[in-house]
C-alpha cells in the first residue's frame, strides 16, 4: 500500500511538472509584430512558425496529461489549460486568415479610384480597417501570444471581419466580371491586373503595360504631350 501511495505520488508530481513546463512557455512567448509598409502606425503579425510548433507540443502534452488516471489533483487546471489552448489557436488561425484578406483589399482599397466605384464595400472595409489597426497596436504594446489570442471575444471579432471581408471580396469579383462583360477582352488579364487599370480609370497610360495581353500584336499606344493625356495618337505593333 505504501509503494502504492509512493507511486500515485510520483505520478501525480510528475504530471504537475508537466503541466508547469506548459505554463512556462506561454508566460513570456510573444508575437512577432512587424510594420505594414514602412508604416509605423500600422501593424501586422510576422512568422508564426516557433508558436504553431510550441503550440501543438503544448496541445499534445495537456491531452497526455488529461489522460492519466493519476491526473485527479490537477484535472481542473488541466481542462482549463486545454480550453485555452484550443481557443488559441483557433484564435490565431482566425487572426492569419483575417491578416492575408486585409492586406490584400487594402491595397485595393487605398486607391481612390475603386472607393469612388465600391462606395459600400469600401465603407465596410474602412469599419474592418479601424478595429484591425486598433487591435493590432494593442498588440504591439503587449505582444504576449497566449494573452493576445484568449482575450475574450476577440475570435468573434476574427470571425465576424473574416465574414465581411469574404463577402467584399465576392463584391468585388462580381464588379471585376461586370467590366470584363463590359469590354471581354478584360477576360484576358488577372483580376490583379484588372485592378491595376481600373484603380488609375483617370490615366489611361496605366492600361500600357497590358496591351499585349489584350490585343495581338498591339505593344504600345502614344499619347499626346503631357502626364496624363487622355487623346491617342498612334499605336504600334511588336513588328
Amino acid at each position: 500500500a505504501i509503494q502504492e501511495t509512493s507511486g500515485k505520488a510520483t505520478a501525480e508530481l510528475a504530471l504537475e511538472e508537466m503541466l508547469t513546463k506548459v505554463e512556462k512557455t506561454w508566460e513570456e512567448m510573444e508575437l512577432i509584430i512587424n510594420p505594414y509598409k514602412d508604416n509605423k502606425d500600422v501593424f501586422i503579425v510576422g512568422s508564426v512558425e516557433d508558436i504553431t510548433v510550441a503550440l501543438e507540443d503544448s496541445l499534445v502534452t495537456i491531452s497526455t496529461i488529461a489522460g492519466s488516471r493519476f491526473v485527479g489533483p490537477i484535472r481542473d487546471d488541466v481542462e482549463k489549460w486545454q480550453k485555452d489552448l484550443m481557443l488559441f489557436q483557433e484564435t490565431l488561425d482566425e487572426w492569419l486568415n483575417v491578416q492575408r484578406n486585409w492586406m490584400y483589399l487594402e491595397s485595393i482599397f487605398g486607391a481612390g479610384d475603386i472607393k469612388k466605384q465600391l462606395p459600400t464595400e469600401s465603407a465596410k472595409f474602412m469599419e474592418i480597417d479601424g478595429t484591425w489597426r486598433t487591435i493590432m497596436r494593442e498588440t504591439q504594446g503587449y505582444p504576449v501570444a497566449k494573452v493576445a489570442c484568449t482575450k475574450p471575444g476577440r475570435l468573434e471579432i476574427f470571425k465576424s471581419a473574416s465574414e465581411t471581408l469574404d463577402q467584399i471580396q465576392k463584391q468585388l469579383e462580381d464588379y471585376l466580371l461586370s467590366k470584363c462583360v463590359a469590354f471581354p477582352r478584360f477576360f484576358f488579364l488577372s483580376n490583379d491586373e484588372l485592378l491595376e487599370i481600373l484603380s488609375q480609370a483617370r490615366r489611361p497610360q496605366a492600361v500600357q503595360p497590358h496591351l499585349r495581353k489584350c490585343f495581338d500584336n498591339l505593344v504600345k499606344l502614344r499619347f499626346s504631350e503631357g502626364a496624363n493625356s487622355q487623346d491617342i495618337l498612334g499605336m504600334f505593333s511588336a513588328e
